[in-house]
C-alpha cells in the first residue's frame, strides 16, 4: 500500500512540475515579447549615466554648503563620492531584473489567460504596445533623474543647513583662560 501511495505522489509530483515548467516557458515568452529586458537595460543604463553627474553635482552641492571653496577642493574626495553614486547605480543587471519580476508576473493568472496575453504581445499593436513602452521609458527615467537630481540637491542642502545650525549650538563657549 505505502508504495501504491509512493508511486501516486511521484506521479503527481511529476505532472505539477511539468506544468509549472510550462507556465514558466509562457511567463518567459511574455517578458521577452513585452521586451523588458530590454526596458530594464534602458533604465539601469540612463541612472548608471546620471549617477556621475549627479555624483558630482551633490558634492559641489556638499562643498559649497559646507564653506568649503572650489580651491579647498579635493580631487580624491570627489571620486570617491563619484564611486559611491555609480555603485548605487549598479546595484542590480536588467537580467536579474527580469528574473525577480518573472517570479511575481502572473501569479494570479490562468494558463488561458497567460495564452491571450502572449498573442496579444505577438499581434501587431501588441508590438506597437511595446515600442510605445519603450519610447515611454526614455522621457520617464530621464524627467525622473532630474527630479532625483534636484530633490536630493535640496535634501543635502537643508541637511548640510540643519547640521551648520546644530554645531553652531554645541559649539563650546570660547572660555578666556582657555584662549591665554
Amino acid at each position: 500500500m505505502k508504495y501504491v501511495v509512493l508511486a501516486i505522489a511521484l506521479v503527481l509530483s511529476t505532472h505539477v512540475n511539468a506544468s509549472e515548467s510550462a507556465r514558466q516557458e509562457k511567463i518567459s515568452k511574455i517578458i521577452e515579447a513585452q521586451g523588458l529586458q530590454q526596458m530594464f537595460q534602458q533604465q539601469l543604463d540612463q541612472s548608471k549615466a546620471s549617477a556621475s553627474d549627479l555624483g558630482k553635482n551633490l558634492y559641489q552641492k556638499m562643498l559649497s554648503e559646507s564653506g568649503i571653496v572650489d580651491s579647498q577642493e579635493i580631487p580624491k574626495l570627489e571620486q570617491v563620492f563619484t564611486r559611491y553614486m555609480e555603485r548605487c547605480a549598479n546595484m542590480f543587471s536588467a537580467k536579474e531584473a527580469v528574473e525577480t519580476w518573472s517570479r511575481f508576473y502572473g501569479n494570479n493568472l490562468s494558463e488561458a489567460e497567460l495564452d491571450k496575453i502572449l498573442i496579444y504581445y505577438k499581434s501587431p499593436v501588441g508590438k506597437k504596445d511595446v515600442a510605445a513602452n519603450q519610447a515611454a521609458m526614455i522621457g520617464f527615467s530621464r524627467v525622473m533623474s532630474e527630479l532625483s537630481q534636484k530633490r536630493l540637491n535640496d535634501s543635502i542642502g537643508q541637511l548640510m543647513a540643519d547640521l551648520k545650525e546644530v554645531m553652531e549650538m554645541v559649539k563650546p563657549p570660547v572660555n578666556a583662560e582657555v584662549a591665554r
